[in-house]
Parts: structure tokens; C-alpha cells; sequence
């Protein structure tokens, strides 16, 4: 089966049984507190980390934190939360 027809089967499985898509589509969710928290929950690995900058894969693409101070304040396989001065979020 197609990515793409596999995606739409699965919206129409989370829309029936009125589940998140994030959960079904296995999509990484974005927090932000402000600006001095992110958390990303659902990321598929760090590719980059740096004061400047911390980024990670997602099954929609590269997540980019950039910013100041920035500090990896929690990290597992599900979730990543970063902490410091959060100047930007990028989906690329």
C-alpha cells in the first residue's frame, strides 16, 4: 500500500474512533511555555545540539529550536524537553 493512501486510512481510523491524529500518524507534538520551554513529544532522534540550536527528526519532517542558553533539560526515546531562551521553532 501507498504512504499516502496509508496516511488517509489512518486520518479516517483516528477520525472515527475521535482519536488525536498525532497518536495514529505517529506525528511529533510541539509544547511551548513561553519562551523559555519546548517540548517535543513523539521525535524520531536528535540530529544536532548546541547552545544555539537543538534539532530533531519527525516523521513531518526537521524540528529546529534555535535560540540562546539553550539546554537539554529531559531526553528519551518518546520526548525531549528544552530549556533557555527559545528565539524560534521551525518545521523544515
Amino acid at each position: 500500500m501507498r504512504p499516502a493512501v496509508r496516511q488517509k486510512l489512518k486520518r479516517r481510523f483516528a477520525e472515527t474512533l475521535d482519536l488525536p491524529p498525532s497518536v495514529v500518524l505517529d506525528q511529533a507534538v510541539i509544547h511551548i511555555f513561553g519562551d523559555s520551554e519546548v517540548k517535543i513529544v513523539n521525535h524520531k532522534g536528535l540530529v544536532q545540539y548546541s547552545t544555539a540550536c537543538v534539532k530533531t527528526r519527525a516523521v513531518q519532517g526537521l524540528i529546529e529550536v534555535g535560540g540562546s542558553e539553550l539546554e537539554i533539560a529531559f531526553f528519551s526515546a518518546q520526548e525531549i524537553k528544552i530549556r533557555g531562551r527559545i528565539r524560534q521553532v521551525m518545521l523544515k
